[in-house]
């Protein structure tokens, strides 16, 4: 099982090939896509470029607090990831895979000063592949919280 765990680390490699593939595709989309007000085709799944000015779901907020409070929550992450490095290594790679991505939307804040979103779902999200990273990280870090805690019910 230990060699499992070692191995799981490998996973990193293409979370961080995601997170610099997206940052291709913003600079890509800022230079190629139509403005999100400019789409006149609609559908499900469309490429266009949301600027995303505050954080999450548009929540206004000054840039400043924004790079300030994303540098205090990686930090807290980073914690995470080596505080469980050797006990828990599927918890550390869960919250490093949250912190590659934020580092994407974080690079997108200090060099546009927005975090660009280019992936438009159904008219109303707008995502990118960061985003998704984020996501995956988050659902994976509640799937090990659950297991965990299923876990210590069965050893009772």
């Amino acid at each position: 099982m230990r060699s499992f765990s070692n191995h799981i680390y490998w996973s990193l490699i293409p979370v961080t090939a995601i997170v610099l593939l997206d940052e291709f595709l913003k600079y890509y989309g800022l230079n190629t896509f139509p403005e999100e007000g400019n789409v006149v085709n609609h559908s499900i799944l469309q490429f266009a470029i949301h600027k995303n000015w505050g954080i999450a779901f548009d929540i206004p907020f000054k840039l400043e607090f924004v790079i300030f409070f994303s540098f205090l929550i990686g930090l807290g992450l980073f914690h995470a990831a080596y505080k469980n490095w050797k006990r828990h290594p599927d918890i550390t790679v869960a919250t490093l895979i949250i912190l590659i991505g934020a580092l994407g939307n974080l690079y997108d804040r200090i060099v546009y000063g927005f975090t660009v979103d280019y992936i438009i779902l159904f008219e109303r999200s707008a995502i990118n592949l960061s985003d998704i990273v984020i996501v995956t990280g988050v659902f994976f870090l509640l799937w090990l919280s659950r297991r965990a805690k299923n876990d210590k019910d069965r050893d009772r």
